[in-house]
């Protein structure tokens, strides 16, 4: 996992020098500018290899990033310090840990690939959104195979061999890096998450009334309610993908 951490480690330095940078503004504007070249790297130039057998090519990956005492917050993480369940603060002298860097967060939406930064005081991590499984010796470009747009189920493809207590050697997950160059950098696209609404500092959706004026792809239905999307474009999505 290496060179994976390697390049999410850039969106770090990136943050850094942005905050520094006289004139610029520390907004969501310049997280998405901070990872897209992360993004762009994750999609277009690599994959995962589990077992060393089979390959998870990424179609789209969302980003989550929250600052526990900064201005940028994003309130449906799962992992930031008001979310902490009333045991883990017990545990923890009322903290949230941070996850290790790079490590994998297996949680009800999908598996997140995590880049927090303790010192700095942000959560950080990426959930893959649509993938699609290829055995080793497949043409990666192969386009026969559609990507599949459900985030949970990559449970069933990525831990096929379950989570042993033992820690079994022969249970593996790699990143591999792919050499295309950097012409293949302009087959992403930026867009909203999916089902993702905006959220009041008390965490409750943000309701849109009957009579108010707003676009459709500004509207979220979740069980017969409308709610005001967030339309922050943290969704990274490959524009040579078909999904099913």
């Amino acid at each position: 996992m290496e060179n994976l951490i390697n390049i999410l480690k850039e969106f770090d330095s990136r943050r850094t020098e942005m905050i520094k940078k006289e004139g610029k503004v520390w907004d969501d504007n310049a997280v998405t500018e901070c990872f897209e070249p992360c993004a762009k790297e994750i999609l277009l130039n690599g994959y995962f290899l589990v077992n060393k057998e089979y390959i998870i090519d990424l179609g789209s990956i969302e980003l989550y990033y929250h600052e526990e005492a900064g201005p940028i917050k994003n309130y449906i993480m799962y992992h930031r310090k008001e979310r902490t369940k009333s045991k883990i603060k017990e545990l923890n002298n009322g903290e949230l840990p941070y996850f290790e860097f790079g490590s994998l967060n297996l949680h009800q939406s999908g598996v997140d690939v995590t880049f927090e930064n303790e010192g700095k005081g942000y959560r950080a991590s990426f959930l893959i959104r649509s993938y699609r499984v290829l055995r080793k010796n497949d043409n990666i470009s192969n386009d026969i195979i559609y990507f599949d747009p459900h985030s949970t189920h990559i449970f069933d493809d990525m831990f096929f061999g379950g989570i042993l207590f033992n820690g079994d050697k022969k249970t593996t997950i790699e990143w591999i890096k792919l050499d295309k160059g950097k012409d293949v950098y302009n087959k992403i696209v930026q867009i909203p998450r999916q089902n993702v609404a905006e959220y009041t500092q008390e965490m409750r959706k943000v309701e849109i009334a009957k009579d108010e004026i707003i676009h459709n792809e500004e509207i979220l239905r979740i069980n017969g309610i409308n709610y005001r999307r967030d339309m922050r474009p943290w969704q990274f999505k490959r524009l040579d993908i078909k999904e099913k």
